[in-house]
């Protein structure tokens, strides 16, 4: 391996002494300041599970969903049959129509009361009476309303709804059993509320106490952002270790559209500093064998420069060693070489 190194190194700066004279487009090293990140694997957790009940007495005539399915929020999990909800509200429906019939007919028998007793036509009595009886009628129709209101609700809850978008982990009942109040229907988590823990080790520990910045690297490298996040750590370091449980809360979202489910592994990325450094676009780096280095300018032309790097993302690279700030280098290093060769 020793051998074969200093034999890439050997052809490596035999074409360092290749000058370049053509005018190629330049960049500029300058020192920025770039995040510094502490890399932890993660592992993601539900914060919220439920187990769902029933509310009334019913036989189940529908159960749209088995364990392990995803369930959006509002869906139907459970149907009970509601042929007894259903005869319940057209009754109250029609115990209310009755009601306000009565109320109507008490309002003008009221009315014309009041106007007779304008003129001392009538007792007060009498008048009296007839108030008593729009009151009552009043009072029946506020009844009706209500019962009507409750017949609604009995039918609502013959069709049990996902209260959040989650998993199904177990389902208590089959098609066609007759449920009770209080008897346990599904047992689910919720793909809104979770949390991602990991072992934070020691040294970083002071450092991510101050962390005001947070990632989640997804497994199509897509990027999820956190500002000042809820970070736990724990007061105690593992057992047979020196690393401490972290915890981070997410903030409730829909964790299904980023394909986010409780027990995937995730890497989170915490910002504990920012520090100066020299960034280089990764087309200006090439490369001869496992040695990396830039076409840089000099007075005479381009001369090929070894450099240390490191990988950062976004189709960028942190120059470690083997430049300066203030150095040029070509942006494009394969498309040099190409014209060079021709």
């Amino acid at each position: 391996m020793k051998l074969q190194v200093k034999l890439l190194m050997t052809v490596f700066f035999c074409i360092t002494n290749a000058y370049a004279t053509d005018n190629s487009e330049f960049t500029k090293l300058s020192s920025i300041d770039y995040p510094r990140w502490v890399r932890l694997p993660v592992t993601v957790e539900a914060t919220s599970a439920s187990t769902v009940s029933a509310q009334i007495s019913g036989r189940i005539v529908e159960l749209p969903f088995d364990v392990n399915d995803l369930v959006p929020q509002g869906a139907v999990i459970v149907k009970f049959s509601d042929i007894e909800q259903q005869a319940g509200l057209q009754q109250a429906k029609a115990a209310l129509a009755e009601a306000l019939s009565r109320q109507t007919e008490m309002e003008k028998e009221w009315r014309r009361a009041k106007e007779i007793r304008e003129q001392g036509l009538i007792s007060k009595s009498a008048f009296d009476q007839a108030t008593a009886n729009f009151d009552a009628a009043k009072a029946r129709v506020a009844q009706a309303t209500a019962s009507v209101a409750r017949a609604n609700e009995l039918l609502e809850q013959t069709s049990v709804k996902a209260p959040y978008s989650g998993i199904v982990q177990e389902r208590f009942v089959e098609l066609g059993e007759l449920a009770t109040p209080g008897k346990p229907l599904i047992r689910g988590l919720s793909l809104q509320h979770m949390r991602v823990s990991g072992q934070l080790p020691q040294q970083h520990v002071s450092a991510v106490q101050q962390a005001d910045r947070a990632q989640i690297e997804l497994s199509d490298g897509q990027l999820l952002n956190f500002d000042n996040p809820k970070l736990t750590i724990a007061p105690e370091a593992r057992d047979g270790g020196h690393s401490f449980l972290l915890r981070m809360v997410l903030p409730p979202d829909d964790y299904m559209k980023y394909s986010l489910y409780p027990g995937s592994w995730q890497v989170l990325k915490l910002q504990v500093a920012m520090d100066p450094v020299l960034i280089l676009p990764k087309s200006a780096v090439f490369w001869r064998g496992e040695i990396s280095a830039v076409w840089q300018k000099t007075p005479e032309g381009a001369v090929l420069q070894p450099v240390r790097i490191q990988d950062v993302g976004n189709n960028q690279v942190q120059v470690l060693s083997g430049l300066d700030a203030g150095t040029e280098v070509i942006t494009d290093a394969l498309a040099y070489l190409s014209r060079l060769s021709h």
